[in-house]
């Protein structure tokens, strides 16, 4: 470890703070990584406690470190580039994130932030330093990632078994609904109409028109739509009859705890795909977002490799620390 000493009055060495890493000449501290740190220990200190608690803490000086180390490398290779934020960029910024979080005035903005344990002063200086890494960041290495429509389709058709959906099947119903209370003698008499309903749809008569004049159901003035169902939104009784009637076809009387049904197999897919139209722009971001990551940490690499940085805690040197 380094330290940041000075000399008192009688010549005893006091120590003021503990330089944790150095990039070229802008020293990291513990008191930095601890001021960033400290509403999360905050959390932290209310759901965890001895060991558990010192390794989180650990982790986490650890991991801000090393982002630490990386952003300086950022910020200085911003400014021998000369990229700047403007006032007027930050003021706007700040304006959108207002937006976003619903504050109509700074003091609101200003409210949270001290909640938070942060003053609006500083807030300012850390979105600075990170709009312009942004900027960097976009002109290094976003804008040299390109994504062609051949990589989308090529990615989606060697990953399908990922976008696979689950059986479906597409279904009308006719419902007729068993009062609560229902005595053994009124059930019989809805199961013999449901009977009726059912040999009316043998002899050729249309289940739509049935479903809008004999069913109780939510759906019957659409004729018993019920849509595109997977197994288990369906109810334990239907789901036999549904994958296994033919297309086209419908079923018998069917008993549930509340009621009758009948229902007639519109379509049926066992083994269909979310169709690439539907995650062209989703996997299209999300390689975008994979090649960008991976250049960005080849891009810090050599920025570290032409720069001056020594890092004076390890990790096991935090674990001893805890």
């Amino acid at each position: 470890m380094s330290f940041l000493e000075v000399p008192p009055a009688r010549g005893e060495r006091v120590l003021v703070d503990q330089v944790m890493a150095v990039v070229n000449h802008h020293m990291i501290t513990k008191s930095e990584l601890d001021r960033s740190l400290a509403p999360t220990f905050k959390k932290l200190h209310k759901r965890f406690r001895g060991k558990a608690y010192r390794e989180l803490v650990a982790s986490l000086e650890y991991k801000l470190l090393m982002k630490k180390i990386n952003e300086r490398l950022e910020l200085e290779e911003a400014e021998r580039q000369g990229l700047t934020v403007t006032d007027d960029e930050l003021d706007h910024a700040i304006e959108s994130i207002m937006q976003k979080n619903n504050f109509t005035s700074k003091w609101q903005l200003k409210t949270a932030l001290s909640e938070q344990g942060m003053s609006y002063r500083r807030y300012k200086q850390q979105l600075r330093k990170q709009m312009t890494i942004l900027k960097l960041v976009n002109q290094e290495v976003r804008s040299t990632v390109v994504i062609s429509p051949d990589e989308v389709r090529q990615y989606y058709l060697a990953h399908r078994d990922k976008y696979r959906l689950p059986p479906h099947v597409t279904l009308r119903d006719i419902f007729l609904r068993i009062p609560e209370g229902a005595t053994e003698a009124q059930i019989q008499e809805i199961r013999k109409h449901g009977e009726h309903i059912v040999r009316q749809l043998k002899r050729g008569d249309d289940f739509v028109i049935l479903a809008g004049s004999e069913s109780e159901g939510p759906n019957a003035e659409n004729g018993g739509a019920l849509g595109d169902l997977t197994k288990d939104q369906l109810l334990p009784e239907l789901v036999q009859p549904a994958f296994t009637i033919p297309p086209g076809q419908t079923s018998g009387l069917i008993q549930t705890s509340n009621g009758f049904y009948i229902i007639k197999v519109i379509k049926r897919e066992d083994n269909s795909f979310r169709s690439f139209k539907e995650l062209k722009a989703q996997i299209l971001n999300d390689l975008t977002k994979k090649t960008t990551d991976k250049r960005l940490r080849i891009w810090l690499e050599k920025l570290r490799e032409k720069s001056y940085v020594v890092i004076y805690a390890k990790p096991e040197a935090f674990d001893q620390k805890a």
